[in-house]
Parts: C-alpha cells; sequence; structure tokens
C-alpha cells in the first residue's frame, strides 16, 4: 500500500460495532476485521456503540445531539413520503457530517459508505483520498443530483455493490463514468452454513419448530418496498395448497430498537386469518439468524424494489437453504434461477406462490441448487476476496 492510515466512516444513524445491527455496519465490521492485517492505521468513524471492537481498530465516536435525537424521532415516525422525513435526514446528516469532517482530516484515505450528502462537508487535504462506497441506489435521488454532482469531484473512486447501481450512477453522471467500479458483498461461509440439528436447539425458547411443518423465512426490513405484504398475500396461496407450510417473518422497521410503524401493524392485520401459521419474531441479531437461515426449508425474498445487492441472498446462499427471490436490482448479478436459487418477477403475489409451492414440491432439486448456491459463495464471494479487491483499489490511488 502506498498510504499509511485509512478511515472508515458509516451514515449518521448506527454504531459500528453493530450491536444495533444495520447492514452496512455489518458490512463495515466485518470488512475492519480483515483490513486490519494489512499494518496502516485503520480506524472506523460512527455513532458511540458502547462496546469492544476488534484490537488494530480505532473507533472514533460521534455522539448524538438532543437536536439530532429529536428529528431522529420525527423521521422514525413519518412515512417516506411525509417531507418532514427528508428535513430530519438533512438535519441529523450536516450535524453528523461537520463532526465526521474533523475527525477524517488527519487520514490519507477517507473511506465512506452509502451517505454521499457526507461529501459536502469534507474539506479535501493535498494528497488525501476519497472514496465512496455506495450500498444503495442513493445517487440517483433527483432532488440530491446536483449537490452529488458537486460532491463527486472531490471523489477518486466510486465502488458500487453491483453493476445495477454503476450502470444507474454513470447514466446520471457520465462525465465521472471512469470514477466508478464493482466490488461484488460478501458473506462468511463458515458463519453462514447448514448447522443440522444446532440450529433446532439454538431456537428451543424462542420459536417452537415442528419437524412435521415446513417453514419459509423472510429477514430484512419490514417496509414497503420489500415487499412483505406480497409474501404475506402469496402465503394464504401457498397455505392453502400446503396446510403444513408456516411462515417466519423476520426484521424491524429499521433493525434494532426501532420505532413500530404502521406498515409493520399493516402487515400483522394482513396476516389475521391465517395468524396460527405466520410468525413475527422482530429483529434478531446475526449470532440467532444464522441458525435460523439453517433450520428453515425456504428464503424468500420478495424485494418490489431494484434491491441492489442484499446481504441476505449470499448469507442465503451460504447456508445451504433454497432462496426464492424476485429478479431486481443486483440480485439477477449472483443468482442463477434454476441453478443456484429461484428469480421471479417482482409484486406478483401468483407467481411467487406458484415458485414457492413448486421449489417446496421438488426436493431433489432444491436440494441441487442448495449445494450449488453454498459451492458459488465459497469460490467468490468471501471477504478475503472481498478485501483483496479493496487494496488492489486502494493501491491504485494516485
Amino acid at each position: 500500500m502506498i498510504f499509511s492510515s485509512l478511515v472508515v466512516v458509516v451514515p449518521e444513524l448506527l454504531p459500528v460495532p453493530p450491536v444495533k445491527g444495520g447492514a452496512v455496519e455489518h458490512w463495515v465490521d466485518e470488512a475492519s476485521r480483515h483490513m486490519k492485517a494489512t499494518g496502516c492505521r485503520l480506524a472506523i468513524v460512527s455513532r458511540p456503540a458502547g462496546a469492544e471492537g476488534y484490537d488494530g481498530v480505532e473507533y472514533i465516536g460521534i455522539p448524538w445531539t438532543k437536536t439530532e435525537r429529536f428529528f431522529n424521532r420525527i423521521k422514525e415516525r413519518v412515512t417516506w413520503k411525509n417531507p418532514l422525513r427528508y428535513l430530519a435526514k438533512i438535519q441529523n446528516v450536516y450535524s453528523y457530517g461537520q463532526r465526521v469532517a474533523k475527525a477524517v482530516y488527519d487520514f490519507d484515505v477517507v473511506y465512506l459508505h452509502n451517505e454521499p450528502n457526507i461529501l459536502l462537508f469534507l474539506s479535501k487535504r493535498p494528497r488525501q483520498k476519497i472514496v465512496l462506497h455506495m450500498h444503495n441506489d442513493h445517487l440517483s435521488i433527483r432532488l440530491f443530483r446536483p449537490f452529488y454532482r458537486l460532491a463527486l469531484a472531490k471523489v477518486d473512486r466510486v465502488i458500487c455493490v453491483s453493476d445495477y447501481i454503476r450502470r444507474q450512477a454513470v447514466s446520471h453522471f457520465p462525465e465521472y463514468a471512469d470514477k466508478f467500479c464493482v466490488v461484488f458483498n460478501a458473506t462468511n461461509p463458515d458463519v453462514f452454513k447448514p448447522y443440522g440439528d444446532e440450529a433446532s436447539r439454538q431456537f428451543e425458547g424462542v420459536i417452537q419448530i415442528d419437524p412435521s411443518m415446513k417453514y419459509l423465512l423472510y429477514v430484512g426490513r419490514l417496509n414497503p418496498v420489500k415487499g412483505v405484504h406480497v409474501l404475506i398475500e402469496a402465503f394464504r396461496e401457498v397455505h392453502r395448497r400446503m396446510p403444513n407450510v408456516r411462515l417466519i417473518i423476520t426484521g424491524s422497521s429499521f433493525f434494532g430498537g426501532a420505532a413500530k410503524t404502521a406498515y409493520e401493524q399493516q402487515l400483522v392485520d394482513l396476516a389475521e386469518p391465517i395468524n396460527n401459521a405466520i410468525v413475527f419474531t422482530g429483529y434478531l441479531p446475526h449470532e440467532k439468524l444464522k441458525y435460523l437461515y439453517s433450520i428453515v426449508d425456504l428464503i424468500v425474498l420478495p424485494s418490489v424494489w431494484q434491491d441492489p445487492c442484499p446481504l441476505v441472498v449470499l448469507e442465503a446462499m451460504s447456508s445451504g437453504t433454497c432462496l426464492v427471490s424476485t429478479a431486481v436490482g443486483g440480485v439477477p448479478e449472483v443468482m442463477r434461477s434454476g441453478q443456484t436459487g429461484v428469480l421471479v418477477e417482482p409484486d406478483n403475489a401468483d407467481i411467487l406462490a406458484e415458485a414457492i409451492c413448486n421449489t417446496l414440491g421438488d426436493a431433489e432439486g432444491r436440494c441441487e441448487m442448495e449445494i450449488n448456491a453454498r459451492e458459488k459463495i465459497i469460490k467468490g464471494y468471501t471477504w478475503n476476496r472481498l478485501v483483496g479487491e479493496l487494496n488492489s483499489i486502494f493501491g491504485s490511488l494516485k
């Protein structure tokens, strides 16, 4: 490497170590565990976690202010369509970003995750490099594009988690096309793997697993774009045709400690006619999720938006449990339908129900896809591969 210090910055809401969950925060936590072996000074800027992290990694906490907490409570309680949500977001990013800029000033490389607005607050030193890593399609938001066009001038490289994200960004910012590249996400196949009987023991007293039943699992945020309402509608038909099937829905509106939303209540109401066959677990930490992935018969990702490259896909494929997913965003770049899982069109409960029933009814085909999927993860989607690609990118910065 040609630099001696690197600081990783996550968005303004959740801490690292990821004691409250968060996909980006888990990503950064796991990547830092491998990156610390490179020998450079490595730091992470986030909200204070109040927990011990890895030796060899500095943790720089940006405490919440009273004003930030006030606006965050507003943001949690209003829908995505309410302008107050965006006002609250802008206020908290502004407050957080100003303090982040001071914390990262002396580092050789600033590695910013998923929050391009923070670029607006960074004063780039001579020879300092800035890398932006986009886990979502935030750069396409029309309202902020004029600001992002200015902010991207500061960036040396933009890493995207899928080619879908890269193509979207380049379509809006063609003048920066040469800055964009793709580094696919990763998972740990030694953590997300088939656990056999151990998985059942881990869930004694948490979820009653009946060996005579088959189980579907949804993991993720309970948000309209994730399509959980479509899954429940599809499950009504699945349960009618296969009464011994149960559905487990795991997650909350926004990871650990999130406020309950109107959409979550809508899901409960939608499930009411067959609530004896549906279990809402709420948010579960990764330590429990790894067993839940292993214990079920089928994992379902019903997203109705262009999901960029959700970690759930890689975790499911690694776990040895077959995945049925909508063919959205970057998902088809990782999965091959009929080979490593099943892909269906989004926002269609009938087609989703048919795919679930067909996959549950084909034990041999399901087993073959599970084996292929896990082999694919082991060969190409590990953290060693990902960090090797990151080191090549950082080393090429001039």
